[in-house]
């Protein structure tokens, strides 16, 4: 089963190689359309962008130019449709983007992936992949990624709460709006408590993940997810609309699933052919421990192409050669 799975690694990571370009477009183009849909679709109160047509050409364009585009275009989305219901509110949002990116992105650009992870796969029931992964590969700095993502989605889920009660038409009716978010957002302790499990999984992910024992990162990602389930299913037990047992438990599944396919994807290593180097220089001597690779070669197939002869006056007949040695063994 491990050498199939290898073989299929070796043969994607091949695939991405010869077609690396192409490849990147396609995400970047599925990326984009998902989480256009599901802005429009939590939000929707702009009908001009809730429009398939919209949501396909800006997704091409995303695919087709660099990052920050894609970026620049989902924030887009998520003040056009906050607009609708207050152009107050829209301006609100833009400053809050201004704030995280001036004072938190600028200095770490590559987070800002990590922000936008959490409220999406919110949206699709299985966020708490972004702490196992972030755990693996970004390291505790992701924290401050994760807490935003939360506060973002919150906010959002808030908005849309609070836009059924007031539309923000009025003045009036704006501060009432205002009034509503804010307060509802203050007094969200499964959000505080979403926070604080989120960053002790990343820290228990990247701790573990570190130590100087085989399959260090599968183990980490394993205790890290019962860590996350049993504290979410506590927190589920005490605080008011908490997500669903089965919510937490299929989420979670689902997100270490998606922690060791990464994982896999990215890292996985051969410890039977572990290897202790020791080596010195002017002033250290070095004691180094190499664990290599797991992978698998493959096949080196050739194909090798035989002509057919056209037959000449020195060449003999086959069958005429067999008909003689034939009938000479019969008189033997």
């Amino acid at each position: 089963m491990i050498l199939k799975l290898l073989d299929f690694k070796e043969s994607v990571k091949q695939l991405y190689e010869k077609y690396g370009l192409y490849v990147k477009m396609v995400i970047k183009l599925i990326t984009a359309f998902i989480v256009f849909s599901i802005i429009n679709t939590e939000m929707g109160y702009n009908k001009t962008i809730n429009n398939l047509v919209i949501v396909a050409g800006l997704s091409i364009i995303s695919a087709l130019t660099p990052d920050a585009v894609f970026i620049i275009f989902a924030m887009f989305f998520t003040v056009a449709n906050a607009y609708s219901i207050s152009p107050v509110l829209a301006f609100v949002i833009v400053a809050v983007y201004m704030v995280i990116y001036f004072m938190y992105i600028r200095f770490a650009p590559k987070q800002v992936y990590a922000v936008m992870a959490v409220p999406v796969l919110y949206a699709l029931n299985i966020p708490y992949a972004v702490p196992l992964i972030c755990g693996i590969f970004m390291g505790p700095v992701s924290i401050i990624s994760n807490v935003i993502g939360i506060l973002l989605y919150f906010m959002f889920r808030e908005i849309i709460n609070a836009a059924m009660v007031s539309d923000g038409s009025s003045v009036s009716n704006t501060v009432n709006f205002f009034n509503i978010v804010v307060d509802n957002v203050k007094s969200n302790t499964y959000m505080v408590a979403s926070m604080i499990i989120f960053a002790a999984v990343i820290l228990v992910t990247y701790i573990i993940r570190r130590q100087k024992i085989k399959h260090a990162a599968n183990i980490a990602i394993l205790i890290a997810s019962m860590i996350n389930v049993v504290s979410f299913l506590v927190v589920s037990a005490f605080v008011k609309d908490a997500d669903t047992t089965f919510s937490i438990l299929t989420g979670s599944i689902a997100g270490m699933v998606i922690a060791y396919i990464a994982s896999f994807f990215r890292m996985s290593l051969d410890y039977s052919g572990t290897k202790h180097i020791q080596f010195e220089d002017d002033e250290y001597y070095y004691y180094v421990k190499a664990v290599p690779k797991l992978s698998v070669s493959a096949p080196d197939k050739q194909i090798k192409t035989i002509h057919a002869q056209s037959p000449t006056g020195n060449t003999a007949n086959i069958s005429e050669a067999f008909n003689v040695d034939y009938n000479m063994s019969k008189k033997d």
